[in-house]
Order: C-alpha cells, then structure tokens, then sequence
C-alpha cells in the first residue's frame, strides 16, 4: 500500500480514529480504564456495527471537529465483516510463555523462523496483537485459551492505541509494525489451520454455539465466566484424587459409586460456572452444554481421569492432602519461567505497580454532572420526609436522560438512559414527569428514562442478579447501558436489614457496587436522615459515598436548603437554596404536581423585623474580614469555645442569636454568604460573603425588612 502520512508524536485520539477509518477499519470509542470493572468493550451500542462500516455522519458524531468523543483516549476495533475481515491474533506472551512457544514453533516450522509483517501492538498489559485479515472462504473462531492463544473474530473487540490501560500504560503499535507502515497481512494457510486446531483443542467435539471472550473471569455474583474449561479438569482431577484417597488401596468400587461421584463433581461444577448464552427458561447446564461446557465435556474428561486409577491418580492420591490449619505442610514452589531478558522469575499474577509517571497520565476524575456528581460513582441524597428530595432526583435524572447541557446550573457532562427504582408514590410519577416537561418544554414521551416500580431487595444477590440481567436484556434499552441508577427509597430496598449494622449496610453497598461496575454508571440513593438530622444508618454510607447532599425544608414553607455535605475531588460544604413551585400538567382533568428549581433571592420571604442596614452591612464586614483573617465566622454552635460562633459574635450588634440564625439562613438562601473551605491545610470551614447590600435585589432587598 502506499504509506500514509501520519505523526503519532503530534497525532491527538481524533487522528488516531481518522486513521483507522482511512483504513477501513471499524474503529469505535471504547470505555475508559477501570481497575474494578470490566471496561475493555465500546462505550456505544456496537451491536448494529458489526457488518458494515459505520456511516461518514455517525463517525464524524464521534470524532468530527465536534464530536463527543474526539478527545477520549480509549478506542477499539470491531473485528471481522465490518473491518473488511480483519481479525486480531491475542498473544499473553507476558504471563503465558506457551504462547510464545505456540508462535514461534509455527514461525520457525513455515516461515524460517522470521517473524510475520502485519500490524502488531503491545498492549497495556504486557501482550502482543497482530492484526491479520481473513483468507476467501474462512472465518477465524472467536476462542480463548489456557496456553495464552486468544483469537477476536466476527464482531469480537479489541482495544487499539492511544488507549490507556488501567496499569497506567498505553497501548503501542510496535515500532516498523505501525498500520500506516505496513499492510495487514492476509493470514497464510498455515496459521488458518493452526488456529483450527486449536479451536478443536479448546471447544468440544461436534457442534457447539461460540460466544465472545468477556473481559473479566468472574461474573458480579462470584461465578465462572472464563477458563470454565481449565476449572472443569482440575475439578475433576481434585476429586478423583481426593476419591482415591478415601478408599485407598481397595481394588474395587461399584459403577454406581463412580457414577454418583461424577454427579456430585459435575453438580458442583454446575453452580459455580455460568454460561455466556443467555435465554429465558433454558437452564445453566443445557446452555453450558451448548457452548461445549457441560455434561457432555465433564463425562468425557472424568473417564480421561478414572482411566489413570491406579497409574498417575494413585500417585497423587500419596501426597496428603492439605487442611485449613495444617501450617506443617509445605506451599507448593511457584513455578519459574525465564523472561525475554533471560532472567528466570517465578510465574504469578502480580499486582500493577504504577510509578509517579504512570500516576501522572491516570484519568482526572470525571463528572456526571460537573463539580457535583460524580461519574460512575455512588452518593446519596438524604433529608427528612416531605423535604422534596424526590423531586429534586426526578428533575435531575429527567434532564441527564433528556441530554440537557445543564441541571440547576451545573453542566450535565454525559447524557443516556436513566433507571429510576421506586415503589412509593409510583401514581403520582407521572404527575411529576408532566410537571416537569411543562417547566423546562421538553417532551418526555421519547426520553430514555425507565422506572421500576417493584421493591427490590438489596441484600439478596439473587434480585440484584435479576435486576442486572433485566437492564442488560430489556427490549426497551436495546443494548445501551444507564449512565445513572437512582434507588427511592434506600429504606424500602432494605426488608428485614439494620440500617445501623456496619455488616448490614456493607451488603447494601456491596449490591450497589456490583450494580455501578456492571454498566459503569452511576448510582444515586434517595435516603432518610436520623433524629439528629444526620443520614440515617451506619456510617458505612458516608464513608462508600462519593458525594452526599443534604435536603432540607421546613413544613409548609416552599423555600428549601441543598447542602454538599461531601464531593470528592470538589469543593464541598457549601448551602443552595431551592424551591418548590406548583405546576399544571396540562392535562384535561387540571392535574398538578410540584417541581424543584433553584431559588431566586427575591422569592424568599422574612416575617420578623431585621437589623437596620447599616448593622446588616457592619456585621457583613465583619465576617468579611474574619474569612481574610483566616477565622472565618461559623454556624456550627461548637465552634463557640475558639470565638467564631456566628449567632453569638453578632450579639455584640444588639442582635438576638435566634434572630441572628434566621439573618443567616437566609442569607445562605439567597446566596449572599456561602459556607466554604478558608484554609485547605487545617480544613477550616466558615462563612464566606459573596454580596455586598447593595448589590441585592430590591424585593427583599437589602436582605433586611424595610
């Protein structure tokens, strides 16, 4: 082919994207790096582009000079048809040295031993891929393997560079191999057939339904997704041994014996494996057998095993078996194997080690809505009932699903489908949604926003299982995963839990885990707050939260506080004023619902008699000049033993305290002082003012009763 031009020190995401297409490669954008959570897949509904090369326009929404993910590092390929039949050899050749074996025996046995010009990347992680194209009348297996030997055919997916690997790593194409130097090879008959066999090796004899390689080995829920095959023979072998043990040199057993211990292994091995194919009403053991996992394999491999009774089992069956406990016997060695250096090291799976450099190029936290929730995070919303904490979570999950720029003035970064779990108030829901689309003019007819309207049990892995395979296979969805899930009420979705138990509330954050790293989304509980006004429960929620906000109003007034109580990464402590205002839904029957929006200052109201102004603007200057000082002025009454107790300081201006709270929180309300962080190394927060009098609005003026 003829090189095309192209400066990888200079090349930003969108360059590297634009050069793929050039290629004709189905390049996507892919999810950012996670160290929890499976995140080596696309970050768009990739399913409908696995035939074809995605249109000019819809590329160009991606990575186009406005596209929303032209700065985004990760992207991957989408091998096969749509990728005119390109598939990628996976070699682990870091953590398997089989793999380098495998390649290498076939390098040196067809190509003397020369090396195959394709384009080939070293991946974050330490492995090689070689982008190959598929021969006429072939179709490369999507399989992956004990010996390190993985193959991405039709529709399967691979990570491409200038991604960032969750060590901190980019991928890299491999210098003299960059796809804008070479071709892709068309794959030689040789390695086709090669890869034939392994494929027989590594799925069962006679048909069976392939199924992508997903990207971690155990599911949420603890279950074997991938190397069901090397679990299933050391399953096998274990218990043949462990059986020979028991019975030790009696040469006989019954048919029956031997049966029932293959059911009880096989049963065994059932349950903690999980099939990849998923289909209503179809047992775990019939799709297992299916896809070559089940019955049929296990049969076959635990006759391999009995056959070697009195050879290789009786051998094993020798050693004693170690106990919990049994500190007198030794660790086996760890196996060695010798590097690409030459140097031998012990074969295990280390933990990434991330230099200060690394750390340097780790993704900046990022932002569901900008400086206020985090994304992929977990927070709460909490206030007592009736505060309005529940039209504020709908309002604001109907603007993220609507893919509004903004919520109450903070940008929305990331707009898609939205989950709402409620089983209270689930008839007066879509009062509230009409409410909103009449205050903003926006229909939520064609919104991705969904409600459950069934109590789910958190505490049971069960429901939270259902619960995942529900949003991963709903009709309604069609494949596109929530940016945010929003549980009203936590209390309802703990039946028989302690709120106040650390074991208990830990269960709860665990299901909430499992949910967010599934769809890498955010969750968001609606909860209650104790007597004292704190959220309600064990202090394992304000320690798992990213980001809690306090709701608060008094009864019959409309005018309301929002107080970040906590945002990692942000500023927090600071108090908002909201409001509660009754809205037409426009239907026939005049229906009506409350909406939440930011308050104005002139719409809020003080019965009792202020100071003059001259004493409001005096004690505004005075805290004004305790905040440059570095003492700011507090609401919080223990901060009267160090003088900076704000109700009491203002006594000293002839002003009651109980009035002196009221002048506070309403100047909170109407943002004419704020409470913030003055000093960053002693964490000290107080008052900060923000408005002079007479910068303020006339209605309530000079924030003082005329």
């Amino acid at each position: 082919m003829a090189q095309i031009s192209f400066d990888e020190d200079f090349a930003g995401p969108s360059d590297y994207a634009l050069l793929y297409r050039q290629l004709r490669l189905q390049v996507v954008p892919s999810l950012p790096p996670s160290n929890t959570g499976s995140w080596k897949r696309p970050a768009i509904k990739w399913r409908e582009h696995e035939d074809v090369l995605t249109a000019q326009d819809v590329f160009d929404q991606w990575y186009g000079h406005q596209g929303e993910y032209r700065t985004r590092q990760n992207m991957g390929l989408i091998t096969g048809k749509a990728s005119g039949n390109v598939w990628v050899l996976d070699l682990d050749t870091h953590k398997n040295p089989q793999a380098n074996e495998w390649l290498k025996g076939l390098l040196d046995l067809w190509n003397d031993g020369a090396p195959l010009v394709s384009p080939t990347q070293r991946t974050g992680g330490g492995g090689i891929q070689i982008l190959f194209r598929s021969p006429e009348g072939w179709i490369p297996p999507t399989i992956k393997t004990s010996i390190g030997v993985d193959i991405r055919g039709q529709g399967g997916f691979a990570v491409l560079p200038p991604s960032m690997h969750e060590s901190g790593v980019n991928y890299a194409w491999i210098k003299g191999y960059e796809p804008w130097l070479v071709d892709i090879k068309t794959a030689p008959s040789w390695l086709t057939d090669a890869i034939d066999d392994l494929a027989s090796h590594f799925t069962s004899v006679g048909p069976s339904e392939r199924t992508g390689s997903p990207d971690t080995a155990i599911n949420p829920f603890g279950q074997i997704v991938d190397g069901r095959e090397d679990y299933m023979r050391n399953l096998i072998w274990a218990k043949v041994v462990d059986h020979r043990r028991e019975i030790h040199d009696a040469p006989f057993f019954s048919e029956a014996e031997a049966q029932q211990w293959m059911e009880d292994a096989f049963a065994q091995y059932e349950q903690t494996v999980k099939s990849r194919l998923v289909e209503a009403g179809v047992s775990n053991a019939e799709l297992l057998e299916r896809e070559g996992r089940g019955i049929s394999e296990f049969t076959k491999k635990w006759l391999i095993a009995m056959s070697k009774w009195h050879t290789d089992v009786k051998i094993a069956a020798e050693v004693p078996k170690k106990v919990r406990g049994d500190v007198k016997t030794p660790e086996p060695a760890l196996q060695m194997v010798q590097g690409d250096d030459g140097v031998w090291r012990p074969q295990f799976e280390a933990f990434p080690l991330l230099s200060v450099t690394m750390i340097r190029t780790l993704p900046d936290p990022k932002y569901l809505i900008e400086g206020l929730v985090i994304e992929n995070g977990l927070g709460f919303f909490y206030g007592p009932p009736g505060c309005g904490k529940s039209f504020i979570t709908i309002g604001m999950a109907l603007s993220i699903a609507a893919g509004l720029e903004e919520w109450w003035g903070y940008k929305i970064n990331k707009s898609g489908p939205m989950i709402y779990i409620s089983s209270e108030g689930v008839s007066d829901l879509k009062f509230r949604i009409a409410a909103w689309e009449q205050a903003t003019g926006i229909s939520a007819a064609d919104i991705p926003f969904y409600l459950i309207h069934v109590p789910i049990n958190f505490m049971d892995d069960k429901e939270i299982e259902r619960l995942i395979l529900t949003i991963q296979y709903s009709d309604m969805l069609m494949g596109e995963v929530p940016v945010g899930i929003v549980v009203d009420t936590v209390s309802r979705s703990l039946p028989g839990a302690d709120e106040n138990l650390q074991k208990d509330m830990t269960l709860f954050i665990k299901a909430c885990d499992k949910i967010r790293l599934a769809f890498d989304c955010t969750v968001m509980g609606v909860h209650h707050t104790s007597r004292a006004g704190n959220l309600r429960g064990s202090t394992v929620f304000d320690g798992a939260a990213d980001f809690l906000f306090r709701i608060s109003r008094e009864e019959g007034v409309m005018i309301g506080e929002f107080n970040a109580k906590k945002i990692k990464s942000a500023t927090d402590g600071w108090t908002k004023a909201f409001k509660l205002r009754e809205v037409l839904c426009g239907d026939i029957a005049g229906n009506s619902s409350l909406y939440a929006e930011p308050a104005l200052p002139e719409e809020v109201v003080v019965e009792d008699e202020w100071p003059s102004k001259p004493v409001c603007q005096d004690i505004l200057s005075a805290m004004s000049k305790a905040w440059d000082a570095g003492k700011p002025w507090s609401t919080q009454p223990n901060t009267r033993r160090d003088g900076r107790y704000a109700p009491m300081l203002m006594t000293r201006y002839e002003v009651e305290e109980k009035m002196a709270a009221k002048m506070i929180d309403t100047w909170l309300r109407n943002g004419v002082i704020e409470i913030d962080l003055c000093d960053a190394r002693t964490k000290t927060k107080g008052i900060k003012v923000m408005s002079h009098l007479q910068d303020a609005p006339s209605r309530y003026g000079s924030y003082y009763a005329n």
